[in-house]
């Protein structure tokens, strides 16, 4: 019988990324001699994929400027900043038990390497059988396409979409899978809700105790 997938958000989710982050976007915008935004405003915009928030919040640069903060920004990540990544309290092992019973997949915002970045920075690349980049679909999180992907990468069912925001929802939603939102990333309980997920934990880690 073939595995079922479970699809994972990274950052917020799996690992806490927000200093990584902070460091190689705020490190961009000085390079680009464009004025920073507060943290606060920064993490309103994480989950979404960085050419949409960087728009929104810059809509008078030009298009070529807002790639090359996106693209710095990456850069940045890749060489400098990954190394703050630390996975969440019980991930490791709850990510363990998971993979003897189902595909485990991440579905992200984030480029495919500085996913890969992550993951081997906070030692979980091992339990993970498919990463899947926004760039690797035509439109990432809200649409449904990562998920789609990830179904189609092992022709097998999504029974989960696991995420710290509502963009996660909305895309397991329109893949027509079960959501199950954490509140370890920048989205709190009553953001969530709105978007009514099947389901709200704490943390991935109560998960193994659920399944």
């Amino acid at each position: 019988m073939k595995k079922e997938i479970i699809c994972f958000d990274l950052d917020g989710t799996l690992v806490n990324a927000d200093k990584s982050h902070e460091y190689s976007y705020f490190k961009s915008f000085k390079i680009n001699k464009i004025k920073p935004i507060t943290k606060k405003q920064l993490h309103s915009k994480f989950g979404i994929a960085p050419e949409v928030f960087i728009k929104d919040l810059y809509p008078n640069i030009s298009k070529n400027l807002q790639e090359k903060i996106v693209n710095d920004h990456e850069k940045i990540f890749i060489k400098e900043a990954y190394k703050y990544i630390k996975p969440f309290p019980g991930i490791k092992q709850t990510l363990k038990k998971l993979k003897k019973k189902y595909r485990l997949v991440v579905v992200s915002n984030c480029r495919h390497r500085i996913i890969l970045a992550s993951l081997k920075k906070a030692r979980l690349r091992s339990y993970i059988d498919l990463v899947i980049g926004r760039d690797d679909v035509k439109k990432p999180k809200p649409s449904p396409d990562e998920i789609l992907k990830a179904k189609k990468a092992f022709n097998a069912k999504v029974i989960f979409m696991i995420g710290d925001t509502i963009y996660d929802v909305i895309a397991g939603k329109g893949a027509k899978v079960k959501t199950i939102a954490v509140l370890t990333g920048d989205h709190p309980r009553k953001k969530l809700e709105k978007v009514k997920p099947d389901l709200i934990l704490k943390s991935v880690a109560k998960l193994s105790q659920l399944l």
